[in-house]
């Protein structure tokens, strides 16, 4: 078996990270997170857990959290954004007994705070962006952005999109702007009316733009998110603070319950982001690092499952090295455990806004919808599914 005393460095301490993190811990290693920012801050924005990820959190000794403080969704919703017709409606009550899991919606703060504190804030090293790596024969040599250097047997590059390993160690074209925009806010709950917090997952769509809200919180908050489609990217930020009147521009004439939302965002609490996507890597390991998350496979988030995929690999990451007898079979065999899998929901995701925007939404009433189920997405359990050795 594999030295528990192996040095594991984690670069990125995002929910990708810190699962992959205590993954690790559960299989007897201690690894560091190094993480950019100099203390880990409130995220502002929903996130929604699939059944296939709550399996994941739930093998890491996470489901009195989750049935704590997850919203479960009856069903999801799709409206025609302009008439509020509703056009389709997707059943989430059978999750529990079809999937053996829940569909989980929360606050992404509240649950990365929950991992950090369960990784253990000690664990990770703040302020320490990652300015170069080099790989050795013998392990790896890291430069952070303020001088200092770090030694690891093994790097686990779980430092997103634009991840510094992947450019410097992986053939890689750099990220490319989709043509996609993602607006997000949170709304107060009091300043909506009853349906927004319903336990719904409620979607209004139109050609070439859609807006989806949800509860989180229990009733405290609504989740908005918006995405519509744009020549360019122009901004330095990938994310960046924006003004109602850009979002409402997009939405002139949309339904009442629309309307209402984008009038409830906050003066200062809109943002929006660019989306970006790189080719899929037909290997995430280069002699004794790995990419994991976004870093390996940054997808569209039309599908919902950019947190849930890193989720699955921080999870199978960490039985990898608790069944492997060297670090690097242990790195062979989550790669070759992992690519098939989140290769198609990056695929899958990435087609997904031009299914989702291209068509006119009464098409969703009148015809099947390639969607999670159909593609058996959500019966993925990444703590039982057979590893690839």
């Amino acid at each position: 078996m594999i030295d528990a005393n192996t040095k594991i460095a984690i670069v990125g301490g995002g929910i990708g990270g810190l699962v992959a993190g205590i993954a690790l811990q559960k299989a007897g290693f201690n690894p560091v997170i190094y993480e950019r920012a100099p203390e880990f801050g409130e995220v502002g924005a929903g996130i929604s857990i699939s059944p296939n990820a709550t399996l994941g959190l739930e093998s890491l000794g996470f489901t009195d959290y989750l049935n704590a403080n997850a919203n479960e969704p009856l069903e999801q919703r799709l409206y025609h954004g302009e008439t509020g017709e509703l056009l389709k409606t997707f059943d989430r009550r059978d999750c529990r007994e079809t999937y053996k899991a829940a569909y989980c919606q929360l606050h992404r703060a509240d649950l990365l705070n929950m991992l950090i504190d369960a990784f253990g804030r000690s664990n990770c090293a703040m302020n320490h962006g990652l300015a170069d790596v080099y790989s050795r024969v013998d392990g790896v040599i890291l430069t952070f952005e303020d001088g200092s250097t770090a030694e690891a047997d093994i790097v686990i590059a779980a430092d997103g999109l634009r991840s510094v390993i992947r450019d410097s160690l992986f053939d890689s074209e750099p990220p490319e702007f989709s043509g996609h925009v993602a607006w997000r806010a949170l709304v107060p709950a009091e300043k909506l009316g009853p349906k927004s917090v319903e336990r719904l997952n409620i979607n209004h769509l139109g050609t070439g733009r859609n807006i989806v809200s949800y509860p989180v919180r229990g009733t405290e908050l609504v989740n908005i998110v918006a995405l519509t489609k744009a020549e360019d990217w122009a901004e330095e930020s990938w994310n960046a603070k924006a003004e109602k009147s850009e979002l409402a521009a997009h939405y002139e004439g949309w339904t009442d319950y629309v309307m209402e939302l984008l009038e409830a965002i906050p003066g200062d609490a809109l943002y929006r982001w660019g989306l970006f996507i790189r080719k899929p890597l037909e290997n995430w390991v280069s002699g004794r690092t790995a990419l994991l998350g976004d870093a390996a496979h940054p997808m569209l988030p039309y599908m919902g499952q950019g947190a849930s995929c890193a989720i699955e690999d921080g999870v199978i990451l960490g039985r990898a090295f608790a069944v492997a007898e060297t670090p690097g079979q242990a790195l062979k065999i989550y790669a070759e455990s992992r690519i098939e899998r989140a290769s198609l929901l990056q695929s899958e995701s990435n087609l997904g806004g031009d299914r989702l925007q291209a068509i006119d939404p009464y098409a969703f009433r009148d015809t099947p919808i390639k969607n999670e189920d159909a593609l058996g997405i959500f019966a993925y359990d990444p703590a039982t599914v057979p590893l690839i050795k």
